[in-house]
């Protein structure tokens, strides 16, 4: 018997009105993600997906700058169709959301505790006393050293990595469903990078949450997610496992990004291939595939054709016309 999924995007638009014309931030994308699952979303800076993000959870500019479309159906409810009251509800309490600069995402004339106290006095009925203890608990559960200390200071006081794992701490603090996680190691050192990764790990199982990943880290895809799917321009161009999505890329991009990633067998002092060219600008996308003007492997019809998702019924769809052979 197949369950439902968690989280399910269809069709999901998110266009921007600026002066200059409608910039297509998000256009068109579908995915679902079950329970306890991990869902990567890959691809270079601009290409959407921390648009996608707060899509989802509905942190986005005034209605009237923005024209919106799609559905994302969160257990069963439409999350697009809900007033804003009941969007608050949402929000940190069945998903949360880790950004991608921990120091710009805590309040800074706020303890680190007091923050915490906050979210769990507006999504539970913890009385003040109960939730400073379990905010206390939460930061020692995400692994910070002398935990009632660290509640009674500030973010600034702490190190990058700290400040990481106290976002992760509020995110976690009323046990959400869906966790979803935007470049949560863009800026921190390789070694603090996988502590926070095997907390991320660690937390989930624990929990139970589905996570959505979003990173332009293929090694961090390999090492976390169960399934990629792979953003261009804002839409998804590739959707598969990861294992699939390593070994047998099929859409032009997807092989690109992943010739580029250093390899430890590689030569020393070997350039690595780079992906020619810019994004487009999503004011005025290409009318065909938006990857052709860069991409080394382009037919005629790629310049005037928007290639259809392949693979409609499988567990690994691209949109291509001229797909890597399959391996």
């Amino acid at each position: 018997m197949t369950t439902a999924p968690l989280l399910e995007v269809d069709g999901l638009k998110t266009h921007f009105r600026l002066p200059h014309g409608e910039l297509r931030a998000v256009d068109g994308v579908s995915f679902t993600l079950q329970a306890g699952r991990t869902l990567g979303v890959v691809g270079e800076s601009g290409s959407g997906k921390s648009v996608l993000a707060r899509s989802i959870i509905g942190l986005l500019p005034m209605a009237q700058a923005v024209e919106a479309g799609g559905r994302v159906v969160f257990d069963g409810r439409d999350l697009r169709q809900l007033p804003e009251s009941a969007m608050r509800q949402v929000r940190g309490r069945q998903i949360a959301m880790i950004f991608q600069d921990p120091l710009t995402s805590l309040n800074p004339v706020m303890t680190v505790g007091r923050q915490i106290v906050q979210v769990l006095r507006q999504h539970t009925d913890l009385a003040p006393t109960a939730a400073r203890e379990r905010a206390v608990e939460l930061l020692a559960e995400v692994g910070i050293p002398a935990p009632r200390q660290r509640a009674a200071e500030y973010a600034h006081r702490m190190s990058g990595g700290m400040r990481q794992r106290i976002v992760i701490a509020i995110a976690l603090a009323c046990n959400p469903r869906l966790l979803i996680a935007d470049e949560p190691t863009t800026a921190l050192d390789v070694t603090v990078q996988a502590q926070i990764l095997d907390l991320l790990r660690r937390l989930q199982d624990k929990h139970a949450m589905a996570l959505i990943l979003i990173t332009h880290n293929l090694g961090v895809v390999a090492e976390m997610c169960d399934d990629v799917a792979v953003m261009y321009a804002g839409r998804i161009v590739e959707q598969a496992g990861v294992g699939d999505i390593l070994a047998r890329p099929r859409m032009r991009y997807t092989q690109a990004l992943l010739q580029s990633v250093p390899r430890i067998d590689s030569p020393s002092h070997v350039r690595l291939p780079v992906i020619p060219g810019q994004p487009p600008n999503l004011v005025t996308p290409p009318s065909g595939c938006r990857f052709a003007p860069r991409c080394a492997h382009r037919l005629d019809r790629c310049d005037s054709e928007i290639p259809p998702q392949s693979g409609a019924g499988t567990d690994h769809r691209f949109a291509c016309w001229n797909p890597s052979p399959e391996s």
